[in-house]
């Protein structure tokens, strides 16, 4: 214990309080798992099952915390959806076994912990992050879990939170860039508390430093060994990626936010992390001003982000967990004043949520709800398997062909729906390191063969093609649906005889 450290106990969890809390992780873990067993995967999702088919230090659009948990998981259990997606389903319950641990300790009562709960499980961005596997599955519980060392240390100031501080840095970095993001929060409390600024002087604190960069050595020795690339691709597509109209691309961004975490829950998300940075502040309350200050500025980095380039609905995500924490002590503490009419816009947020949160597992189990196609973003796990039989059609025809496209995603939703799960080559790519399910050596027993092409809606593909195929020629093509409406339209093709320039790295 550092010198001078205030020891508080926490507030008692109680058995009825442990047993409640277990028994709704639980019953959410089975319904998350229900519903990944019950969909087919996502482009994303199969495009990363492809990575934990050849495990690597790092891949060359994330880290591979990721592939190494869905290669345990399918190591385990088999190549079902729901082993692929197990790890999604895990990482939200460790998600939430934390916020509520943080926000009870923060707020030195248990009450924030289940209203955290509540606003964390009333959001459709978080909904969906307990079924659907992405690096964010990974980076949700080492950011939960550096708010909840942080919190822990200056709450009982043992050595041992910093080591997990540590610890929970180098391996959110292990598992999506984004984890940076959270270094400037933290350390504004280490340098603006005195009670956290004392650390700065325990050879502790740096050897948790050393820890945590100790464990981002596979993402530095991986993208030194390939000039950088990831990082590279990163950095490019945050600050070089201009778009044509910053006020269009703004608007659609905070739609998607409120959106996916629903309009009541944000407004009230903003109050949050605004109150904690100030209550914080004046109260002198370093594990208040935490939470605003890794939630507030993280999203207003994505604001001003979207002014430049496209920002997918779920990047911000990681601040929704301390702006959660943050709301829910709020509640609890200034709560106190409300007047009747915010007391129902509070119980009206969490009621809306929650039921915007049911339709929302509603349709991806079922695709009954009457949603327009182009608004339905569940409309992109529909009948992979269909197009994939298709092509299975075609390949049985000529099983001398290679399978090719366009997409990484339909790589891998192809390679993981068709039997035997075949290489699909990607075109202007040589496999690894851009897709790791094929490299090289791979690429160069192709001149000669015929490929099937597979495409969506591709004129300009065709046309791209003719170069390096002695001839193309339309085989069919299918009508990707989802609740009985066309999402998509693909086009089979064969090419023959490849000659070069196709799969060469661009």
């Amino acid at each position: 214990m550092a010198p001078d450290a205030k020891t508080i106990r926490p507030p008692a969890m109680g058995t009825r309080n442990a047993a409640l809390l277990a028994g709704l992780v639980t019953l959410a873990a089975l319904l998350h798992l229900w519903l990944a067993g019950s969909t087919l995967l996502s482009g994303d999702e199969a495009y990363y099952w492809l990575w934990s088919r050849r495990l690597q230090l790092s891949y060359y659009d994330h880290p591979a915390m990721m592939a190494w948990w869905m290669a345990a998981t399918t190591a385990l259990f088999g190549e079902s959806e729901t082993a692929i997606r197990l790890p999604a389903v895990l990482a939200a319950a460790a998600v939430t076994l934390l916020a509520f641990d943080t926000a009870r300790l923060a707020f030195r009562d248990i009450r924030a912990g289940w209203w955290a709960l509540a606003l964390l499980n009333a959001t459709i961005l978080f909904a969906a992050a307990g079924v659907l596997v992405t690096p964010d599955s990974p980076l949700l519980v080492f950011w939960s879990a550096c708010l909840w060392a942080v919190i822990r240390l200056l709450d009982d100031g043992r050595t041992r939170w910093l080591y997990v501080l540590g610890l929970s840095l180098g391996l959110g970095f292990t598992s999506k860039y984004t984890m940076v993001l959270i270094a400037p929060g933290i350390l504004a409390v280490f340098a603006l508390f005195p009670q956290a600024r004392r650390w700065w002087k325990s050879p502790h604190f740096w050897a948790a430093i050393v820890l945590a960069l100790a464990c981002t050595a596979p993402v530095l020795v991986w993208n030194a060994q390939h000039e950088w690339v990831s990082i590279r691709k990163q950095l490019s597509h945050s600050f070089d990626a201009p778009v044509g109209d910053p006020l269009k691309s703004l608007a659609t961004f905070l739609g998607t936010q409120l959106g996916t975490v629903t309009p009541l829950v944000f407004a009230f998300m903003l109050w949050g992390m605004g109150w904690a940075l100030w209550a914080g502040w004046r109260g002198r309350r370093p594990e208040w001003f935490l939470l605003g200050a890794t939630s507030a500025p993280l999203l207003a980095f994505f604001v001003r982000h979207s002014l430049g380039g496209l920002v997918q609905p779920h990047w911000p995500g990681p601040a929704y967990l301390g702006a959660a924490i943050a709301t829910a002590g709020a509640v609890v503490v200034a709560g106190r004043s409300w007047g009747p009419g915010l007391r129902r816009a509070w119980v009206a947020a969490i009621g809306l949520g929650g039921l915007l949160v049911a339709a929302t597992y509603v349709q991806m189990a079922t695709a009954l709800l009457p949603i327009p196609i182009k608004s339905d973003p569940m409309s992109r796990l529909g009948e992979w398997d269909k197009l994939a039989r298709a092509v299975e059609a075609e390949r049985a025809r000529r099983p001398d062909a290679f399978i090719f496209t366009t997409k990484h995603e339909v790589a891998g939703l192809l390679t993981y729906y068709l039997p035997g799960h075949p290489i699909v080559f990607l075109t202007g790519s040589a496999g690894f390191p851009r897709i790791p399910s094929y490299d090289a050596r791979d690429a160069a027993t192709l001149p000669g063969r015929d490929g099937i092409y597979v495409i969506k809606d591709g004129f300009h593909a065709v046309q791209d093609m003719r170069k390096s195929f002695r001839s193309l020629t339309l085989l069919g093509t299918v009508d990707r649906g989802w609740g009985g409406k066309v999402v998509d339209h693909y086009e089979i093709w064969l090419a023959e005889s490849y000659g070069s320039g196709a799969f060469e790295n661009k």
